[in-house]
């Protein structure tokens, strides 16, 4: 054999093996290619196996909820709507109790001149009516009202209207306490030597300082002084306020003479102060509790006319609930 022909039969050997593994691979591929297939169709009509599973139970629940609703709507019970509409309901309820739950509702508070004017006071238990004029004065009305709050006490605080805005805290704590708020004018004017003009002028004033600080009027006056004339009793529309009790806080400014002045007094008093002196808080912290433990309501002065049954008018005085 010669080098050609043997070189022929070289390359036709290895043809031949080079094609026979060609051909082991295709067939290892061509039956790796049909177990995937498999697996997929095996894997897919699984699927399809439990997708129908669940079908025929939901199918078979909702069969079963209608042969009950037949029964129940045989035996007179309620219909589907109605259901629905009673479902509705209930959870309707229960949304509002669980909003009950998160928002409780808040008390309700009088407001305005109510607010000073209770309920709950007895008639028959002797009333007496602590005022206060020319206020406020933080460093001492503070003090007047803590002991009045300790006490469950009420007062009337106579304002100067020039005076509110720059103590208004003081002003808004009195109210929220359920104290009065009355006027002594806006400027602590003598309304004698005022005319008509002048007397609805400060009256005004001091209405709307009071008013943009709580929300209302004030009901009552004091005249700065007492002093009260013809002009002004035509004028005026609310009862002018004098008292039965004179302290003259302002004049011994001593808390044992204010304690002096207030040893004898009786039911249907009002007595008069100054929340301007130190003195006066001072005799408070030992008149309040005094007044408390021998029986007395302490209040308004509304509240003292009201429940002594006087009917107080306007341009008129009144010195007591007597």
């Amino acid at each position: 054999m010669d080098n050609r022909e043997k070189h022929f039969k070289d390359e036709k050997g290895i043809f031949e093996r080079e094609s026979y593994r060609v051909r082991s691979i295709m067939n290892q591929r061509k039956r790796r290619n049909e177990m995937k297939t498999r697996v997929m169709l095996f894997g897919t009509g699984l699927v399809l196996v439990a997708v129908l599973t669940v079908l025929a139970f939901k199918l078979a629940g909702l069969n079963g909820e209608s042969d009950q609703q037949d029964n129940v709507s045989a035996a007179g019970g309620p219909s589907v709507d109605e259901s629905g509409e009673t479902g509705n309901k209930q959870r309707k309820k229960n949304d509002d109790k669980k909003k009950d739950k998160e928002e409780p509702a808040k008390p309700a508070t009088a407001t305005g001149k109510k607010r000073w004017l209770r309920d709950s006071l007895d008639p028959d238990k002797p009333m007496v009516a602590l005022t206060f004029d020319d206020g406020p004065y933080t460093p001492v009305t503070s003090k007047i009202l803590k002991i009045l709050k300790k006490y469950d006490a009420r007062a009337t605080f106579f304002v100067v209207g020039s005076r509110v805005p720059q103590y208004k805290d003081m002003v808004k704590q009195a109210y929220e306490q359920g104290n009065e708020i009355a006027t002594h004018t806006y400027n602590h004017a003598n309304l004698t030597k005022l005319s008509k003009k002048g007397i609805k002028s400060e009256l005004n004033k001091s209405k709307k300082a009071i008013k943009d600080v709580i929300g209302c009027s004030f009901s009552t006056l004091r005249p700065p002084g007492g002093s009260i004339n013809d002009t002004m009793r035509s004028v005026i529309k609310v009862p002018m306020i004098y008292w039965s009790v004179d302290t003259e806080d302002w004049k011994s400014r001593n808390a044992k003479s204010v304690l002096s002045e207030c040893k004898v007094i009786q039911d249907g008093d009002i007595v008069l102060m100054h929340d301007l002196y130190p003195s006066t808080a001072d005799a408070v912290k030992k008149l309040v509790p005094r007044l408390v433990k021998e029986g007395y309501q302490l209040v308004t002065v509304d509240e003292l006319l009201h429940y002594k049954g006087i009917k107080a008018e306007g341009g008129k005085v009144y010195m007591s609930g007597r």
